[in-house]
This record gives C-alpha cells, structure tokens and sequence, in this order.
C-alpha cells in the first residue's frame, strides 16, 4: 500500500472541515475481498434477518474516489441533480433510520408535494405512493415539519460522520498502535480533542443513534468538504447537498465504509464495528464492483493521544 502522507499535517475533523478550508492527504485503497467467514456474516449474518434500502436501480458509474469526486463536483457546478427519487429515500433512510412512520410520510409527502407542483412523474394513485401511507401519511407529518426534523438530525450527523471516519482512520494508519484496534470509544475520545467538538455524552448520543447510517453519512461528509477544498459553493457544503446532487457517488463511497464496518474484528472475535442486523445496507447493486475506502493518517497529536491512552490502560 503506498501511503500519500507527506509528514506532520493538522487534519481537521469532518465537523470542522465544513465551513472552512484546509489541505489534508488523503489515503485510499481497494478493499481486498473478504474471506470466507466474513463473507458469510456479511451476506447471511449467520441466519439472521439483515435491513437492506430499497432503491431505484441506477447506474454505477463511480468506481474509485477520484470519479466519486468528479461525479459530485460536475453536478455541483451545473446544479444538477441525479435521482430525486433515490435521494428522497436516502434522506428518509439518514433522518429515520429506526422510524418507519416518519420516513413513510417523509416519501409520503414528498412525492404529494411535487404532485402539486405539476410533477408529471408522481401519481397520487399509484401503488407507490400506497407503499407509504398515501394521502393518509400526509396528514400525521407535514413535509415542513419533518423537514424541520432533518434540520435538527444534521447537527448529529456531522458527529456520527467524524466518529466513523476516525475509526477508519485508526485502522488503517500502520504507526497507530492500539489496544484491542480501533474502536468507537477512542474515536469519541480523539473527537473531543478538537475544541468545536461537542462533549462525550452528546457525540456518543448522536452516534447510538445513527449509526445504522454511519458509513452513508461519512460519505456524503466527504464529498461535501470536496466542494470546499476545490473552492466550489462552500456555503452549500452539507451532507444534504451530497446526498441530493450525487446520491450514485455518495453509494460507491459509502459501500466500501460498509465493507469495512461490517468486517469482524480479529481481536476476539469481537462484533463489527457496524451492527450487521442493523444497519441500513446498500445493496451490491448500487456499489461497485471492487469496494475502495478513503483514509486519512493520523496526526502526531493524535497518535500521541492514543499512545498515552494505551498506555494509562494498561496501568489501570
């Protein structure tokens, strides 16, 4: 594996990189397929039933960063969007990812509201629309106020985005030694190292309760800081603008972290980082062929940090 670190760099967290720009390297590689065993967890989960997304079928035409990039950036400068439809249903998916209520009146009203626009693509009738309630849907949630709703989740998932990312993070940069390898704790842990970060019980919060979204979030997060760093609309930098402009690039990015997540750690064979009966997979229809994943190296103050909180456990 050729690493693109070029020595000492702050790295700013993913909260933090929206909203202001700063150069960073940036490390990727194609995941390797998994043997058999992680195989079988990943597609079967040992006989126990899996949440897959229902999406539209749509091209994948992203198969490594650099194309998910272009793909993001392109649309971006045009304001052109991809798949309204997948979109809708991603946003569902992140907002709610434990509600069916709410993300049924979410494509409920969504699809109502472009009918009263003069959409000619939406049929109030169709089976469709049946499929979330219908009109009845409507009437418990308005669009507005469940976009109210999306509005407050988006300050958790910029949380949730920089915990996945760490834990990726700390996996795969070799000078990182860790007891027991990489986890959510001690990505928590290097998050409140950064000041604009919230406090442990608030990131923990946001990441209980959406980590069934993880590896979708950091994608969309990813893309959006790319805006910011090829100076492009940095005050659309959002992991909504992502999600809506580029739903194909958000998919191909965020397999690949769904891969990783879902793998079993080797150390005592302890669970995945990702909860393999809940988390709202991507189906391998909408990812590419050969999985990569995206990685940053630590900085030395995070390595440090690390270092030293190794090093106070074992005393404990």
């Amino acid at each position: 594996m050729q690493s693109m670190w070029r020595g000492p760099r702050r790295i700013p967290l993913l909260r933090s990189r929206i909203g202001e720009v700063q150069n960073f390297s940036v490390v990727y590689q194609q995941l390797t397929p998994m043997g058999a065993e992680s195989a079988r967890v990943v597609s079967e989960n040992e006989g126990k039933p899996v949440r897959a997304m229902n999406l539209p079928a749509m091209p994948v035409t992203a198969k490594s960063r650099g194309d998910c990039i272009e793909l993001y950036l392109k649309r971006l400068s045009a304001n052109r969007a991809c798949s309204a439809h997948t979109s809708m249903l991603l946003t569902a998916y992140l907002a709610w990812p434990n509600d069916e209520e709410r993300r049924n009146s979410f494509a409920a009203s969504f699809l109502a509201r472009f009918e009263r626009g003069g959409a000619d693509d939406v049929d109030l009738n169709s089976s469709e629309f049946a499929t979330f309630g219908g009109v009845a849907a409507i009437a418990h949630a308005a669009l507005d106020h469940l976009s109210g709703e999306i509005s407050q989740a988006n300050r958790k998932w910029l949380m949730v985005a920089d915990i996945f990312q760490l834990v990726v993070d700390m996996a795969y940069d070799e000078r990182a030694i860790l007891h027991r390898g990489p986890s959510i704790s001690k990505a928590i842990d290097l998050c409140e190292l950064e000041k604009v970060m919230r406090g442990h019980s608030q990131l923990r919060g946001a990441w209980s309760e959406f980590r069934d979204v993880a590896h979708l979030l950091t994608a969309a997060a990813y893309l959006a800081h790319e805006s910011i760093v090829h100076g492009l609309a940095a005050e659309e930098a959002s992991i909504l603008n992502s999600i809506w402009l580029a739903p194909d690039a958000v998919l191909a990015l965020a397999y690949g972290l769904q891969v990783f997540g879902l793998q079993p750690k080797a150390i005592q064979k302890e669970q995945p980082i990702l909860r393999p009966d809940k988390l709202w997979r991507i189906p391998s229809t909408h990812g590419p062929k050969h999985a990569f994943i995206v990685f940053r190296p630590l900085t030395h103050e995070q390595l440090a940090f690390l270092s030293s909180r190794r090093v106070a456990k074992k005393a404990a």
